[in-house]
């Protein structure tokens, strides 16, 4: 089907979806509060502790190493003002609006699902498969993560771009590369699909979008002299002391992540190369996201859950096209049947029956594997805690000359609950810091991070 003729998002998936998502999420904030509010992680406490430092005059990439792109500490910085600097409170607007955009990036799946196909079913189908992996509604609640709203973006952008909106799309896939550096392959989706349907004037609207998005960010930190160091960190170092594990590490990661959900990992690909085989034209977008992406979690960067949710939303669509095309197969075979019956039902009638039938079917198989998502994250601890060491330390098979402890910093809980100033640029010490002042012979020490490296050591 084609999908300029799909002219809104109302239709009977958001009402069955919608509910669904709610309730995974509210399980997710029962889930938190019970595990003990406010408990906050090393990821959003230093996300957060970024936003606020910034509003004291802080300069990222200057003042506080990181390798994430700016977009997540000027979301922060919005919310420390709005906070008025109680740390709770931040903590508070951040979990809420971290866990309004995961959720909004299951309906925004979903709602590109339908854009697509067309079909209910489809959609459900699309957004349910996406809340397989329950750390998509268990970790938002936690606080800012870079990886939830590089997915929020990235999907609203693909939505956008199939409802003829090129520049808005253009604009958010850069939000989306902004936020984490994957979410670069959105911008590249998004200016492909505006050429196709629209020709070189969309494209050229879809880079412009992107372009002014980008362009306000690199004025900004050019004004504050962090232009250098931003580029440094977030598109250099990532690139040299990235992700240590081994592609045989990485597999098993996905496979720990998806967890028995795992299963629909061939429904997926066989959805991928029908929209590439059947529908080329319209749908090459879906194995080209879904390539790109795992090429990302192959081989770049797979050190735990988030890192596989931009991954998943195209694991999702070719599940969703899987399912448009095995309901195409099943109304086929009912109307072949439709001369030898007795009843007099009308086409419409029947028709509205076997979607019923088909949603219904979505709900309860893809259902099962989320409920035994939640199975999997909370009854088999030796992979899970193989995952979470992964993700929190990333640490290399090769000993480093330093380490993490060596900094001699505070926790990043403390850091932020005491609204400490830190006096080097080297506090929140990730592994990925450590091997990039391991590389450039740096110092943990420094109070700067604001010059280009003299050496680099890529071992």
């Amino acid at each position: 089907m084609s999908t300029r003729s799909l002219p809104t998002i109302r239709s009977a998936w958001i009402a069955i979806l919608a509910p669904i998502v709610a309730i995974a999420f509210a399980f997710g904030s029962v889930e938190y509060l019970r595990a003990g509010w406010p408990a906050i992680s090393t990821d959003p406490a230093f996300f957060q502790h970024t936003g606020w430092y910034v509003l004291q005059g802080g300069v990222p990439y200057v003042d506080v190493w990181d390798v994430n792109p700016p977009v997540p500490f000027a979301i922060t910085a919005v919310l420390a003002a709005l906070s008025g600097g109680n740390m709770l409170v931040l903590h508070g607007l951040a979990v809420a609006l971290t866990t309004l955009v995961a959720a909004a990036s299951v309906l925004l799946v979903g709602w590109v699902a339908y854009l697509v196909t067309g079909e209910d079913a489809a959609a459900v189908a699309a957004g349910l498969t996406m809340l397989v992996v329950s750390q998509l509604f268990l970790l938002p609640q936690q606080g800012v993560r870079a990886q939830f709203y590089a997915l929020f973006f990235g999907a609203f952008a693909l939505a956008l771009a199939l409802r003829d909106r090129p520049f808005l799309a253009g604009a958010l896939a850069a939000l989306s590369a902004g936020s984490w550096q994957s979410g670069a392959v959105f911008a590249l989706l998004v200016v492909g699909m505006a050429y196709q349907r629209t020709g070189k004037r969309g494209a050229l609207s879809a880079v412009a979008g992107g372009g002014v998005v980008t362009g306000v960010v690199v004025l900004a930190f050019a004004a504050a002299g962090a232009l250098v160091p931003m580029v440094v960190q977030t598109v250099l170092a990532p690139l040299i002391a990235g992700s240590p594990h081994s592609l045989t590490e990485h597999v098993y990661s996905i496979l720990l992540v998806f967890g028995y959900g795992s299963l629909l990992l061939p429904v997926a690909f066989y959805g991928w190369a029908h929209a590439a085989v059947r529908n080329p034209r319209e749908r090459w977008w879906v194995l080209a996201g879904g390539l790109l992406f795992g090429f990302q979690v192959l081989y770049i960067d797979m050190d735990g859950s988030t890192d596989a949710l931009q991954w998943l939303a195209f694991v999702a669509l070719g599940v969703a096209i899987a399912v448009e095309r095995a309901a195409a197969r099943w109304s086929a075979t009912d109307r072949s049947d439709e001369p030898s019956r007795t009843d007099h039902r009308s086409d419409g009638a029947a028709r509205t029956d076997r979607r019923r039938w088909v949603i219904a079917a979505v709900v309860v198989v893809i259902g099962l594997f989320v409920l035994s998502g939640v199975a999997w994250t909370y009854g088999s601890p030796p992979p899970q805690s193989t995952l979470q060491t992964m993700e929190e330390e990333a640490k290399p098979d090769e000993p480093l000359p330093i380490t993490p402890a060596d900094a001699d910093v505070p926790s990043m809980q403390t850091i932020y609950w005491e609204k400490r100033q830190p006096e080097t640029c080297h506090y929140r010490v990730s592994w990925n810091e450590v091997r990039w002042v391991a590389m450039t012979d740096d110092r943990l020490d420094r109070q700067r991070c604001d010059t280009w490296p003299e050496r680099i050591d890529r071992g």
